[in-house]
């Protein structure tokens, strides 16, 4: 343990200073014998209450975490302080809070009597999720009238899992659909399919499948007559996340990466909710992270385990690696999102090629993250040579998006084009559409 000299004794220096420098200037000879004497006396002090500070046992620090952290929700970290020893000692406490958490309030500083104990707390607001690991906080004790301060860093490891703001995000679709919501409770839905039990026939509207159409009961009443089908229960939902450097890049105050996270774990939630088996996958090179497909809403918790922390890895995507993967992987038909980032043509056929190799055995939905800041240069007025240089070459990537999705279309995806404060909401509402309409 080290000591420092408190403020007393910078105090007591200063009013002494000037008197000693004084002393010494216009007294009698020797007068430099009273500055000697109150210098010593200073000295004296310090040292004697540097070393007589608190045992290494005496100060006790615990540090309490909230029961969850979530990117932009305000939580509070308290810290618990015991003095074991006797002597009442004057405490200030600066916790090793990770830089993401945003802590403030710091230092804590607290007054503990022999035997007592005080409970602190700092306010936190993380900007980024992940696990992030605290530092040895710093006490600074000192005795009521001390003139050393103890300075000593505490072995306190702990661990901030910071998860994706999720409270709120769709809430308002996913009460608007509840009955779809839950196809796998008791209560049964009648939904367009080809498997399952036979429920009742019905007119032809616009929008279903072809393949639903009962052509003996068309034939016989003269117009379309479309089949419906108890739904299907326990689909395989997979959600496959794009981690790579394309995703690093931010949309709005998060990342793609960020959003793309969100959107996972929110139609995850969805299809649990809604009885089907739900999986996970991140990929860049190679499939990094993978969680196969399963029912129960408890298997949200290893998902949310899987997804929370994954940052951006500075790789390209290998789509046709993930889609082996998938085929390895998976034996039943299975409906696989792919939340990405479209960045050229290049990109974008390997995209296709790998839709291809699963399109007979699995149906993919391409989520395709939109940039509101591209389609903003698009549309802005120019003003400089520059500005103009700028909007050409937005709107020649919009173009080149646009085609690239035709094409993706054209190959047998469905494809979802939002923005990122959008992509949750609209990816649900895709994917309820689609178990509406039967079987994948």
């Amino acid at each position: 343990m080290r000591f420092i000299p408190s403020r007393l004794t910078l105090t007591v220096v200063a009013v002494l200073l000037p008197f000693c420098v004084v002393t010494a200037l216009v007294g009698p000879p020797f007068s430099f014998v009273a500055p000697m004497v109150a210098g010593v006396s200073v000295l004296s002090l310090l040292f004697w209450d540097g070393v007589s500070g608190p045992r290494g046992r005496d100060i006790d620090i615990e540090r309490e975490m909230p029961r969850r952290l979530e990117v932009g929700a305000p939580a509070e970290i308290r810290l618990v302080v015991r003095n074991r020893g006797s002597r009442p000692w004057r405490v200030k406490v600066a916790d090793g809070c990770p830089p993401a958490l945003h802590a403030g309030g710091e230092p804590l500083d607290v007054l503990l009597p022999g035997g007592g104990e005080a409970t602190l707390s700092y306010p936190v607001r993380p900007d980024s999720r992940g696990s992030f690991a605290f530092t040895r906080p710093l006490l600074r004790m000192r005795k009521l009238r001390g003139f050393a301060e103890h300075l000593r860093s505490v072995e306190l490891p702990g661990e901030a899992k910071v998860l994706p703001g999720l409270d709120g995000l769709v809430r308002h679709r996913l009460r608007g659909r509840r009955e779809l919501m839950h196809l796998g409770g008791a209560r049964k839905t009648r939904v367009l399919g080809r498997d399952g039990d036979f429920d009742r026939l019905r007119d032809f509207v616009a929008g279903d499948d072809i393949r639903h159409v009962d052509w003996k009961a068309t034939a016989r009443l003269r117009r379309p007559i479309s089949r419906v089908w108890q739904a299907e229960k326990a689909q395989n939902l997979v959600v496959l996340v794009d981690g790579t450097r394309l995703m690093a890049t931010r949309s709005g105050d998060l990342t793609k990466l960020d959003h793309a996270v969100r959107a996972a774990l929110t139609l995850a939630w969805a299809g649990l909710s809604a009885g089907d088996r739900v999986g996970v996958g991140v990929f860049d090179e190679r499939m990094r992270s993978w969680v196969p497909p399963a029912m129960g809403k408890r298997r949200f918790g290893t998902l949310l385990h899987s997804l929370y922390d994954q940052q951006p890895a500075q790789l390209f995507p290998s789509y046709q690696e993930a889609a082996r993967h998938v085929l390895r992987s998976l034996s039943r038909r299975s409906m696989l999102v792919w939340i990405t980032d479209l960045l050229d043509a290049d990109q974008g056929d390997e995209l296709i090629a790998a839709l291809t190799v699963v399109r007979k055995r699995h149906l993919s939905l391409v989520v395709a993250l939109d940039d509101p800041g591209v389609r903003a240069q698009a549309t802005r007025e120019p003003r400089t040579t520059s500005d103009l240089f700028m909007r050409v070459g937005a709107a020649e990537v919009l173009d080149e998006r646009r085609l690239l999705l035709q094409r993706l279309q054209a190959a047998g995806a469905k494809v979802i084009d939002s923005p990122g404060d959008r992509l949750a909401p609209d990816l649900v509402d895709r994917y309820l559409e689609i178990k509406t309409r039967g079987p994948i």
